[in-house]
């Protein structure tokens, strides 16, 4: 008669950060998806996504692709924040939430981690969290 072998359980802090990273990640590609369908439809835009498209598709690089747009320029987060309700700021929107989601992940499970005496693994969590947030700052601010 052969054993059967219980598969280890899943620590608390990997479901608790494998839960907010899923749902964070779900509702940002729902934003993602919606400044993509507004790029497409929308008349009023200042760059159009099919030139977009089509300067992607024909390899020019980032300097060029926007330079050679509407607004003549690389966008930086004033120009996203001064066309909120345009597609393509609803799209980095949402690709800026999915990377975020990554921090309360963090967090939430340095607390687990730290509930069942991994003090090690928890304070690395923390520092993890501490040095995402910076560098999202720091690409805020440079401005």
């Amino acid at each position: 008669m052969m054993t059967t072998r219980r598969k280890p359980s899943v620590p608390i802090s990997g479901v608790v950060y494998g839960e907010i990273i899923y749902w964070l990640t779900v509702v940002s590609s729902f934003v993602v998806l919606l400044g993509t369908i507004v790029s497409f439809i929308e008349a009023e835009s200042l760059v159009s996504s099919s030139y977009i498209l089509q300067s992607v598709l024909n390899g020019q690089s980032v300097e060029d692709l926007w330079n050679g747009s509407g607004i003549g320029q690389v966008p930086d987060i004033s120009f996203y924040l001064a066309t909120f309700g345009f597609g393509e700021s609803i799209t980095i929107l949402g690709i800026s939430f999915g990377v975020f989601s990554v921090i309360p992940a963090v967090f939430c499970a340095s607390y687990f981690l730290w509930r069942s005496r991994n003090k090690v693994f928890a304070i690395s969590a923390i520092f993890a969290g501490v040095i995402t947030m910076c560098s999202m700052l720091a690409g805020v601010f440079a401005i």
